[in-house]
């Protein structure tokens, strides 16, 4: 848990320097930009923590059951029912996964048909064994609940 100080500060100040980290983190040019600048900002423990809250709330707009998301991301049953609460009530973060979670089904789909069509049925003069390897390497990785 961040440790915050019980010491007053202005809730002006704070909006004006809540201002400056947007500002500063939009103005960032690239991924790697943005990975490097955070790294310096926030304790690993810290990054960690927005990083499972964000893979929580993916997940369970996801509809994956909160025992899978509470073994595969290593965090209590509580918290992910605090974020499941947490998520019915907002309506910011779950609108953008909702529309990043849209793009991925297309994006797998086209990816499940050309996998079915080249790797699933076998056709006569192809290396059989390899082809249903890398059809059954696709079928586990689809059923991975990061991967849905």
């Amino acid at each position: 848990m961040a440790q915050i100080s019980k010491r007053y500060v202005d809730r002006t100040l704070i909006s004006r320097i809540e201002e400056l980290l947007l500002d500063l983190l939009l103005n960032l040019a690239d991924k790697k930009e943005v990975n490097n600048v955070l790294n310096e900002l926030l304790t690993p423990t810290e990054k960690t923590m927005i990083t499972k809250r964000v893979a929580c709330f993916y997940l369970l707009i996801k509809n994956i059951p909160i025992h899978e998301i509470e073994d595969t991301l290593k965090i209590s049953t509580s918290t992910v029912a605090y974020f499941k609460h947490f998520l019915d009530r907002s309506e910011v973060i779950k609108k953008y996964l909702s529309n990043k979670l849209k793009n991925d089904k297309l994006k797998h789909l086209i990816e499940d048909i050309f996998v079915d069509l080249f790797y699933g049925t076998l056709k006569k003069g192809s290396n059989w064994s390899e082809d249903k390897r890398i059809f059954y390497q696709h079928q586990r990785k689809r059923q991975q609940p990061m991967n849905r």
